[in-house]
């Protein structure tokens, strides 16, 4: 792959189709006129359909961080916080960009089984890492008992990502912000149920 002044041109279309046609429905014909380029333009950039997969792959997933953040609650007690993060979460999930890259994640991963582990490598660095050490500061100001918190946070994101994108996936049709909203406040009550400090423990704040 070279730079060159249509480079992102070519990206952008090549992203449109492999999303909505994924690899092997992508044909370069498709890629060319989604791009408005010509073939031998498209090929100047990309020296075959592979190359050009991994770099909208790679593109794609390097805009997760973009994409969601929790950064703004990290200073929130659990109970006000949690759910603002978790919302912040099945918003992410539900949206097309997100919906997009994990289906074709999901059917390409054993042809591209590299690609398929930095797909899942971000998502841990931008999602699970930052709710588990949201968790452990809830645990040192004593709201949260303490435990793995790699672990519950893999089993909040099961719970509100895994959800909100399995109905997304399988019945066809994204959830409403009310069916979110009842995703979010399950999860949350579990989550507190299992870990929260009774009021007359917790230190004061």
């Amino acid at each position: 792959m070279k730079p060159g002044r249509k480079l992102e041109q070519v990206r952008d279309g090549a992203a449109v189709v492999f999303l909505r046609d994924g690899y092997s429905g992508a044909s370069v014909d498709d890629i060319s006129r989604e791009a408005q380029v010509s073939k031998a333009t498209l090929y100047s950039y990309f020296p075959d359909k592979s190359v050009m997969f991994r770099e909208v792959v790679r593109a794609a997933i390097s805009d997760i961080p973009n994409q969601v953040s929790f950064d703004q609650y990290r200073n929130g007690n659990v109970d006000k916080a949690l759910p603002k993060v978790l919302t912040a979460l099945a918003q992410w999930a539900s949206s097309k960009p997100s919906l997009s890259l994990l289906r074709l994640m999901t059917a390409e991963a054993l042809r591209f089984p590299q690609d398929a582990a930095e797909y899942e490598r971000a998502v841990h660095i931008c999602i699970t890492n930052p709710l588990a050490e949201m968790i452990d500061g809830w645990i040192k100001f004593g709201q949260i008992k303490a435990h793995d918190v790699g672990f519950s946070a893999r089993q909040l994101i099961a719970m509100v990502a895994g959800q909100v994108q399995q109905d997304a996936l399988f019945a066809g049709s994204v959830p409403t912000k009310a069916q979110r909203e009842e995703i979010v406040l399950g999860a949350t009550r579990l989550f507190l149920s299992a870990y929260a400090v009774p009021l007359k423990e917790a230190a004061p704040t």
